[in-house]
């Protein structure tokens, strides 16, 4: 495992209306935006592998933070990350799946 480890952190809205805060840990990328990105991709594959759709991330409450371990082993997380500097470069693509739900929370 690399030193750049982050914990991401978004709500989602579930296919009944509720929501959702989820976390992601992601390793081995080199920074915060990267780490959203990835958060991301991981939310989408675990939706599908569950078979259930939810309603894309609320990305005005992403929560970015890097995981520092101390010599003895202990874990701890840094500040969030400002906004600013965890948006990624190219926007998030919801699947098909994640606009379907949308449209049925919407009904």
């Amino acid at each position: 495992m690399s030193d750049n480890k982050w914990m991401v952190g978004f709500r989602r809205r579930s296919a009944v209306g509720v929501i959702v805060e989820h976390f992601y840990l992601v390793d081995g990328v080199a920074d915060s935006a990267e780490a959203r990105r990835a958060a991301a991709r991981m939310a989408e594959v675990a939706s599908e592998r569950a078979g259930r759709c939810g309603g894309e991330p609320d990305v005005q409450r992403v929560q970015v933070q890097r995981v520092i371990p101390d010599p003895l082993g202990r874990v701890s997380l840094s500040a969030p990350v400002p906004a600013a500097m965890a948006a990624p470069s190219a926007p998030f693509a919801p699947s098909a799946c994640s606009a379907a739900s949308a449209a049925e929370v919407a009904r």
